[in-house]
């Protein structure tokens, strides 16, 4: 990826596929926020659609404690579900959603992990 080097980004491992979501990913990071680009792994893929009608894929991304009250949140405030909350395999089977405002603005909310996960990281536990 020399275009994103230029910028100061390399990829945090392998490409990697999402069944579930129906894509390949690659994590980079370095020259800024954290990215996660994104492919279509089939014609059924949520992404082809998007990319078939010219859009880019572009979202916000949050990581919250309380998953169905931030749904809830995001929800008052007019944006609306455009997934189900689904597992990821970008976020060890976390759960995800993505939810849209009026104006199109696309943002993701992933489940963060538990005290009890984040303490089995920290000690290098599987």
């Amino acid at each position: 990826m020399p275009e994103l080097a230029i910028a100061g980004y390399s990829p945090e491992g392998l490409v990697f596929e999402d069944p579930i979501q129906q894509v390949r990913i690659q994590f980079v990071s370095g020259g800024g926020p954290r990215l996660e680009l994104i492919e279509p792994a089939g014609a059924q893929s949520p992404v082809e659609g998007i990319l078939r009608r010219g859009g880019k894929f572009y979202h916000l991304a949050y990581e919250v404690s309380q998953f169905d009250d931030a749904i809830a949140c995001f929800t008052a405030r007019q944006y609306f579900p455009i997934s189900s909350p689904a597992p990821a395999v970008a976020f060890d089977m976390r759960r995800i959603v993505f939810l849209s405002s009026a104006t199109r603005t696309l943002v993701e909310l992933i489940e963060a992990r538990t005290e009890h996960e984040l303490a089995k990281c920290r000690s290098g536990a599987e």
